[in-house]
């Protein structure tokens, strides 16, 4: 919280001449303004003695006791501050900058309410005191009044608009509020009167990450370390750029040199463990993550990301702290009550109380749904019109970039393409892109494709072939593992005729059910729904049904994942062969393979193949008949067989 400028000036009695060593006794204004150098020159003690003494030789003066009290509030020395404070008001009630200065004393020792109604007195009395404006904003804020807090920033800041600390402030406000654009502006501001000033750097960097500018947000965090290698805060931002560019061993290190730093950072011991898991290092990857919620074990999202990669013993350590979370669910914001949800069901699923999981995850995608706009009518019309966008004529018109390089993977997510991508990684010369962005950045650089020509479906091609060579400049293919890049096959034929595309499918219940289970982090928005999960599955089984009609049979492969799995070897050899590689015995080991798996399925495909997923969906009886309702099966029925569905 904001000192007002006055807090360490005394008005009421003129200047006095200093006597020896530069302060005059005699005179309160002498004394504060010595003190005032003293903390400048980071003598807080010494300022402290001298405002002691001062106060004792002028027990009635005001602004000396509020200079006294802001010096032993500097100190930590709440408790004396606040009785400091006290006597100050009791002489001057009507003391709008005691008043200002005695409320951020009363917000350290969690008094917020108090707070608030000191700084709306100090207000009152001086409409004009932009410190307390910017104050008042930082308790509103903390009290969860954010439309009170918002109205006081914008206050304070029109009061003061060069003032640094109401812009910085708001700045943070609206990160937390997830309006980084208007973050970005009001932090500029404050960096163009200062720079390099670190905390402003540190938070244009956690704004521009979000926005997806990582370039903008690693050299204002880099340029922070060069100010400050040893700032903690700003080696955890920069791990999450590293992490959103793909850089997991980088990140890793960013995690890493913060918690040499500062080890109780238990949101760092979160981002690491997720990221070692992500490296194939599991055990680390579960050791950091119990190590984050021994820290702060009532933070669900902690939960959440060990339960995705450990299996829950009843009573176990691990579900033994899960509980304390169970005992305070409805405490929790709907935010993290979802996270609490899933590890939950995850806890109860591992213990076969498949009734309680589902009652977990049922509450979980019900509050996951109510936090996204996902308007199904507009994405099953979107996917019912691409038959028609997509012609054979034009998909099979010719040109484009012969290319051999890219190989997609696609189909529902949780339907084995991670597997399929970890065995083709295994290859040398193999490249595995993972979930990669490469392909949605590069159409969003062109119009849509019926407007193409022959030059603009080469250019789209060559944009998205140097974006995925930038990844891995000497393979000689390199995977792209986007489930839902399916709606685009007939677009990539036409720009990339000789890219192999790789379709895996299997039962349509343990595929909407794998869907419903996982909390994802992507965009994904019709799997938190049973009913809008089935529908838009069957929606995608018919965009499959016309490419395998328009492309040629040399592009696109099937993979059914329980015939996959049966007879892996052979299974593993069709797909090499399809895409025209040399077999290579590693393929059959992938689970050994080291590569970043940012995927729902990172745990999974470090183990060797398990058939246990398959018919899973068995166990949760009527909880699915919306969900078989929207694939059009009877609730009694078993899920019939991918080519024979309609």
């Amino acid at each position: 919280m904001e000192a007002n400028r006055k807090q360490r000036r005394a008005r009421a009695h003129p200047a006095g001449r200093p006597g020896r060593g530069g302060v005059d006794m005699n005179d309160p204004a002498s004394i504060a303004s010595h003190a005032a150098r003293q903390l400048a020159a980071g003598e807080a003690v010494a300022a402290l003695m001298l405002l002691a003494l001062g106060v004792r030789r002028f027990p009635t003066h005001p602004e000396l006791g509020n200079n006294y009290a802001n010096a032993l509030a500097g100190l930590g020395r709440f408790a004396e501050a606040e009785a400091a404070f006290a006597a100050v008001l009791a002489l001057r009630p009507a003391f709008p900058e005691a008043l200002n200065n005695f409320a951020s004393v009363l917000e350290k020792l969690g008094r917020l309410d108090e707070a608030a109604a000191h700084l709306r007195a100090a207000i009152a009395l001086a409409p004009g005191l932009a410190a307390a404006h910017n104050n008042l904003a930082g308790v509103l804020k903390r009290l969860g009044d954010a439309a009170g807090a918002e109205a006081s920033y914008r206050r304070a800041i029109a009061l003061a608009p060069d003032a640094a600390s109401p812009l910085f402030n708001f700045g943070t406000f609206l990160i937390e509020q997830g309006r980084e654009v208007e973050a970005v502006a009001c932090l500029e501001r404050v960096r163009a009167s200062n720079p390099d000033n670190l905390p402003t750097l540190n938070n244009l960097g956690i704004a521009l990450k979000t926005l997806g500018r990582l370039k903008d947000a690693e050299r204002h965090l880099c340029r922070a370390l060069s100010l400050a290698p040893d700032y903690a805060d700003t080696h955890h931002n920069l791990g999450t750029v590293r992490h959103a560019e793909g850089a997991l061993a980088a990140a890793r290190d960013c995690y890493r040199r913060a918690l040499e730093l500062r080890p109780e950072m238990a949101n760092t011991w979160c981002n690491l463990g997720s990221t070692l898991a992500a490296l194939g290092d599991l055990e680390g990857g579960r050791a950091a993550l119990r190590r984050a919620i021994a820290l702060s074990p009532l933070v669900p999202v902690y939960h959440r990301y060990l339960a995705d990669i450990i299996t829950f013993t009843e009573g176990d350590a691990d579900d033994r702290a899960l509980a304390g979370i169970a005992a305070r669910l409805a405490e929790f914001p709907p935010a993290s009550r979802l996270d609490a949800h899933f590890a939950l069901a995850k806890a109860a699923s591992d213990a076969r109380r498949h009734e309680a999981a589902m009652a977990h995850y049922r509450a979980g995608n019900a509050l996951k749904r109510g936090l996204v706009h996902y308007d199904e009518a507009a994405e099953l019309a979107a996917l019912a019109a691409i038959p028609a966008r997509f012609p054979a004529s034009l998909v099979r018109a010719g040109g484009g970039d012969p290319d051999p390089l890219p190989i997609f993977i696609v189909g529902m997510p949780r339907s084995g393409t991670t597997l399929v991508e970890q065995v083709l990684a295994s290859l040398p010369g193999v490249h595995g892109g993972d979930e990669m962005d490469a392909l949605d950045k590069t159409l969003a650089q062109f119009p849509a494709p019926e407007t193409l020509d022959e030059a603009g479906f080469c250019a789209l091609a060559a944009d998205y072939l140097a974006r995925i060579r930038a990844l891995a400049p000497g393979a000689a293919r390199i995977t792209n593992k986007v489930p839902l890049n399916f709606r685009h096959l007939g677009l990539l034929h036409r720009a990339l005729p000789a890219a192999k595309f790789v379709h895996v499918f299997r039962d349509p219940l343990d595929t909407c059910v794998s869907c419903f289970t996982k909390l994802f982090s992507g965009a994904l928005d019709f799997t938190y729904d049973l009913g809008e999960l089935g529908r838009y599955y069957r929606a995608y089984e018919r965009v499959m049904a016309h490419w395998r009609v328009v492309l040629p049979e040399a592009a696109l492969l099937d993979i059914r994942y329980e015939d996959f799995v049966a007879d892996f070897a052979a299974g593993a050899r069709r797909l090499v062969a399809f895409c025209g590689l040399p077999w290579d015995e590693a393929c059959l080991r992938f689970f050994e393979t080291n590569r970043a798996v940012r995927t729902a399925s990172v745990a999974q495909v470090r183990r060797p193949l398990f058939t246990s997923s398959i018919g899973r969906w068995q166990v949760y009886g009527a909880a699915l008949a919306p969900l078989q309702a929207a694939l059009g099966m009877a609730p009694a029925c078993d899920a019939p067989a991918f080519a024979e569905a309609s």
